[in-house]
């Protein structure tokens, strides 16, 4: 992929999400903020994701249920890192006016060495 404005390629990892031990989809991960350790991308959901939580995550967050987002416990796993140590996963999932369906992921707080071995030129 190029980036529009830019004649050089974007970097992406792939980065499998998980609630527990259910996987959740993947991401091809792009860093939104390499600063603060943030990366992020649209999630390919597996049949569990829309079974078990997509119901969950579009409910609307003005009551959000802290308790029940924390027994989720996701996670994120890389092939080139194993375990993400993040500050937490950001999940919105939302239609558009098309009806269209995106399920955006922003994986928060990585550590520098994670975000070093995922991308180095970040």
């Amino acid at each position: 992929m190029l980036h529009p404005e830019m004649c050089y390629p974007i970097m992406s990892v792939r980065i499998e999400l998980f609630a527990g031990e259910t996987r959740s989809g993947t991401v091809d991960a792009d860093v939104i903020d390499a600063s603060r350790g943030v990366i992020g991308g649209i999630l390919k959901p597996t049949a569990a994701y829309y079974a078990e939580y997509q119901d969950f995550f579009q409910a609307p967050s003005k009551k959000l249920d802290w308790n029940k987002l924390e027994a989720l416990r996701l996670n994120a796993i890389s092939t080139l890192t194993g375990q993400l140590t993040a500050e937490g996963v950001d999940i919105t999932d939302m239609m558009d006016q098309f009806s269209v369906e995106t399920v955006d992921v922003n994986i928060v707080g990585i550590t520098h060495q994670q975000m070093a071995k995922l991308f180095p030129d970040s």
